[in-house]
């Protein structure tokens, strides 16, 4: 067994570098076989040196989209071995550019042919994947680049010092709106907006639906302002069997435990009342909702009736209350 997989995204870092110590150390090994002393390391630089010819440090680090301190790194190491020049910019004399030695000019003879072995069998691999290596590692690039880590997961740690402020309560006719705006939310982000005939008497008459037939619903809302950033619907189907329904929290405060104390209520309230199971018809596109389920003990199983009313349910779960 792989440990380090079951850590999930949290070794994405790790794998990374793991898979980069293992191709580095194969490369090392290739181009001792082919009496190369190039610590592949350098490859970026020279290769882009080769590519584009002389350039200052800050516009090698701009264009392979590294730091200035890296690029300075190791073209200090290239430099010492030999393998790079400094130069003063005949345009502007404060500025030094970097260029290939006439050491690295004989090694491009030798080495060409052997990057392009190494790059033959990785695409190759590449080839052979259901999802191609290079177009997923861009893909991931560019939406870390639109939506930061840092930052996003700073302000989400304070929210979850925020949650501490977080107050769950029961139904208020006054509330009504956010219960469908908080619904619509996560209908319009997921599913196009589909509405149902039961989404219509659900999210319109949310008293009519649950309340009248014996269900609850709660909201979870900010001490601090007042904001309304969650809630979720408890539907009574018998004495014995009750449906999480409806849940929907504000974007900004996922992550933060809000869906697990909205959800948490709930199932007390199921217990409170008797009830020896409850269900849920969630989608396999809720993959932070659906989590939530299984650390709480649901279990998916074949729907009940064949397939869900509702097209975008692929996943009915259970929780077993009492036996």
């Amino acid at each position: 067994m792989d440990y380090m997989k079951s850590f999930g995204s949290l070794s994405l870092g790790s794998r990374l570098k793991r898979l980069s110590d293992r191709l580095v150390q194969d490369v090392i090994r290739l181009y001792q076989s082919q009496g190369i002393e190039l610590n592949p390391t350098f490859f970026p630089l020279f290769n882009m040196l080769h590519q584009q010819g002389a350039m200052t440090v800050t516009d090698a680090a701009e264009r392979l989209g590294v730091t200035h301190p890296a690029i300075s790194k190791i073209a200090r190491k290239m430099q010492q071995e030999e393998w790079l020049s400094k130069t003063a910019d005949p345009e502007d004399e404060r500025r030094q550019l970097l260029a290939l030695s006439s050491k690295s000019e004989q090694l491009l003879e030798q080495i060409t042919p052997v990057w392009a072995a190494i790059q033959g069998q990785l695409d190759t691999l590449i080839s052979c994947q259901q999802h191609p290596l290079l177009d997923s590692l861009a893909e991931f690039e560019n939406l870390l680049e639109q939506r930061g880590f840092y930052t996003p997961v700073v302000e989400q740690l304070a929210r979850r010092n925020e949650g501490q402020d977080i107050v769950i309560q029961g139904w208020d006719a006054e509330l009504r709106d956010d219960f469908r705006r908080l619904n619509l939310a996560w209908l319009n982000r997921y599913f196009d907006g589909q509405l149902l005939e039961k989404d219509h008497e659900a999210l319109n008459n949310p008293e009519g639906f649950y309340l009248a037939r014996g269900g609850y619903i709660w909201f979870a809302r900010h001490r601090a302002d007042n904001q309304v950033v969650g809630c979720v619907a408890l539907a009574r189907h018998d004495n014995e069997c009750y449906e999480i329904s409806k849940m929907g929290v504000d974007e900004s405060w996922q992550a933060v435990g809000v869906g697990r104390r909205l959800l948490m209520t709930a199932l007390d309230k199921a217990r409170e009342l008797g009830a020896s199971e409850v269900f849920l018809e969630s989608s396999s596109k809720l993959e932070r909702a659906l989590q939530l389920y299984r650390n709480l003990g649901f279990r998916e199983i074949p729907h009940p009736e064949g397939q869900s009313y509702y097209d975008r349910a692929d996943i009915y779960m259970t929780l077993t209350l009492r036996a």
